[in-house]
This record gives structure tokens, sequence and C-alpha cells, in this order.
């Protein structure tokens, strides 16, 4: 692969350069130089015996990374199920090219460095040859740098900032909506279905907020509509009354709300308990148990996008496949995190499928953004250039009771 070519041509280059660089010993330079190339070629003998390995039949080691604790805990169980019952699928299948899937997890616990410990530790010492994370943002983008220095094929189910799939790196891909087609179509359907120009944004201050913010904000001028207030908070606050408060006193028709379901709940607490008539929306962040069992009542009727909505009579045939799968594995109803996270997995294997027993990642990478019209849990899937998953943006609304209905 890729990674031990470049050892074993350091390796080369280090041995040369003891042997001309050097002023000391002639026999000390020799002795040295002898040494990196037995290094070497035992690089690539452990090279060509992994590859003799895959091609009997072995494993391929794919690290998972996910928040298992932390105020997203429950985002990162349902990921880590939606992996494992994938990899557990391909597994029973046959596996890919006659390997089978080994997962490693980490835990990030919501934080950029605790990821970036994590995605070291996948990368270097368990020397995965692809990874599936995170939820955050904030996590994935730190990940990023280090899968692009150990060329190492990243698929992220969940995050959904702009700057995710920025054309300069090479090796990640995703499943979630981006922030820039989830926060157009919140936003559109605002303007354009319920006819709104009265609309306040509100937004978590980290990279996942502020992407979504500039987004709500971009496509309401572009109907020629101002936004009444634009109002950010840590995501961490637990008291927006002074932004609500500001918003109030403007006669808002809706609040576009940017953050995840945490910061949301205590948004609609407050928004009702400051007596105020307004739509709650945002994006796929919303969607989860949580939203309605920390907001109840107040909870309900807010709207946001989804990729994903488990009705199995709705759905898709692979859809209704997965939901069913899913309950019968962990008894439970998937939620869109589980879906997207399943998803990243049958998609990461299309990689490893075209990389063959080799798994050099630029083949991985290459097979990953071929797939087209790939029928999935979360619809039909094609990865377009820049790895974003395009397809339809769904709109649903919280219920009584904590139930979801489907808008769009």
């Amino acid at each position: 692969m890729k990674r031990k070519v470049l050892g074993v041509l350091l390796a080369t280059v280090m041995a040369q350069g003891i042997l001309t660089g050097c002023g000391g010993s002639s026999s000390t330079a020799t002795t040295a130089a002898a040494e990196e190339k037995t290094e070497a070629a035992a690089a690539e003998t452990e090279a060509a015996e992994a590859e003799t390995e895959a091609a009997a039949g072995g494993t391929i080691k794919i690290g998972v990374v996910a928040p298992i604790s932390g105020s997203s805990a429950m985002v990162g169980d349902t990921n880590i199920k939606g992996i494992r019952l994938a990899a557990k699928q391909i597994n029973e299948a046959g596996g890919v090219n006659g390997m089978t899937i080994e997962l490693i997890e980490e835990d990030d616990q919501q934080d950029p460095k605790t990821a970036v410990s994590a995605i070291n530790k996948l990368v270097s010492s368990d020397q995965v040859v692809g990874v599936i994370g995170t939820v955050n943002s904030s996590c994935t983008l730190a990940m990023m740098d280090v899968t692009e220095t150990y060329q190492v094929p990243l698929i992220t189910p969940n995050s959904s900032g702009i700057s995710i799939t920025d054309p300069s790196y090479d090796y990640i891909a995703r499943l979630q909506a981006s922030d820039t087609m989830m926060a157009r179509a919140i936003t559109e359907y605002a303007l354009e279905d319920l006819g709104y120009t009265r609309i306040a944004i509100m937004y978590q201050n980290d990279d996942y907020g502020a992407g979504g913010m500039e987004v709500a904000e971009e496509v309401m001028k572009e109907a020629g509509v101002e936004p009444i207030a634009i109002e950010a908070f840590d995501p961490s606050a637990t008291d927006m009354s002074a932004q609500l408060l500001k918003i109030k006193d403007l006669d808002p028709q809706a609040i576009i709300m940017w953050t995840m379901y945490s910061p949301a709940a205590t948004i609609a607490l407050q928004v009702q308990q400051l007596g105020m008539d307004v739509d709650l929306m945002g994006g796929g962040g919303l969607t989860n148990a949580k939203l309605y069992e920390l907001a109840q009542d107040a909870a309900v009727g807010i709207l946001n996008t989804q990729t994903f909505f488990p009705d199995k009579e709705k759905a898709s045939e692979t859809a209704a496949a997965f939901i069913e799968a899913y309950e019968a594995e962990y008894g439970l109803t998937p939620d869109s995190n589980a879906a997207m996270a399943y998803d990243s997995m049958m998609v990461m294997a299309e990689g490893l499928k075209a990389a063959g027993a080799e798994l050099d990642p630029d083949d991985i990478m290459a097979g990953i953004k071929s797939v087209k019209d790939m029928p999935l849990a979360t619809g039909t899937i094609t990865m377009d250039e820049n790895g974003d998953a395009n397809r339809d943006i769904l709109i649903i609304r919280l219920a009584e009771g904590g139930s979801y209905e489907l808008v769009k």
C-alpha cells in the first residue's frame, strides 16, 4: 500500500544520506546503511505478506470514531449500532473480496483534541485502512488533517459542516447531507411553503452552527428577505433568554435554529416560558428522541430537515429492509444517525471492493466517489467529486409523544 511504499522510500533515502553525508568512520556508516537496508527489506516483506494474506482471505481493519460519552453519546451509540449492523451483514454475505471486516472503535468524547488522539491511534497503531466518523463537525475537521497525512480514507456519517468536503482534502467523504443542502432546504421551506418574511436565526457558535447560519442568511437574501435578527450562543449554554427576548420584540414568525438537540430543547422551553408564538425549525441535528424527552410539549411542532424517515410502509424497499434488520438486531427503531452510519459502512465497502486485495487508499477513495444511484437506507445515493452524498432532503415535524411526521 502507498503508506508502506513511502516508508520503504524513506528508509532508502536515509541509508543513502548516511553513506554520503556522514564524516565519521566508514565502518560505522556501512553498518548503519546495512541496518537501514535490512529495515527497508523488512518493510517490503511486511507489505508483501499483508497483500498475500489479504488475497488468501483475512481481515480488513476499519476504524470507528464516535462520541461514546459526552452530550452527544446517544448519537454515538446509534452510529456504532448502524455500522456494526452493516459490517455484520457484509461479513455474513462473504465479506469484501473474501476478507472480513473488523471494526476498531474509539470514543472522541465530542472533543476535537480527543478525536485527534483517537484517529492517531487508529492509523498509527491499529493500521486501519479506512475510518468512519464522527458526529461533531469540529471533531471531524480535526481528524481530517491526520487522515490526509496518513492517506487513510475517512467517511463521516453525520458531520454536516460546509468545510468538511473541502476540495483540497483527498481522503474525505460524507453521507450526511451538507449544511448547504439542509440549511437551504429548511430556509426555502420557511420562505416559499410557509410564506414567512420575519425570520430570526439562532446558531451555536462553532463550525457547525456558523456554517448553517451563513447559508440560511444567504438564501434569505437571495429571496430579498433580511433576517430580523442573528443571535449566537455557546453550544454548552443553558440559558438563551437574552437572545430570545431581543427576538421576541421583533415579532418573528419563525426562528431557524442551527444547533443540536440539547440546546434546541432549551430554546423550545424558553420560547414557551416567554409566551412566544413562533415556529421553530432547523437541521438534522435536531432529530433525536432526547429533544422531546428534554422539552416535552414545548418541542412539539419543531420542523427540521432529514435524510431518513423510519416508516416501513412509506420507505423504499432498501430502507424498509434496513429498518427491519435494525429492529431485529437491537429491538429498537433506527433513527437517521443509525441509518447514515449504516450507509457509510456500505459505501466504504464499495471503496474496498474497488481497491481489490492491495487496498490502495487512492483506489478506495476512487471507489467511494464512483458510487452512483446506489439504493441505501437514506435514499438513492450518488457521491460527487468532492465526496458529498447527493439525495433528496425531507422536512419532518416533531409530533405529540415524540413521534415524527413527514411534512414534505
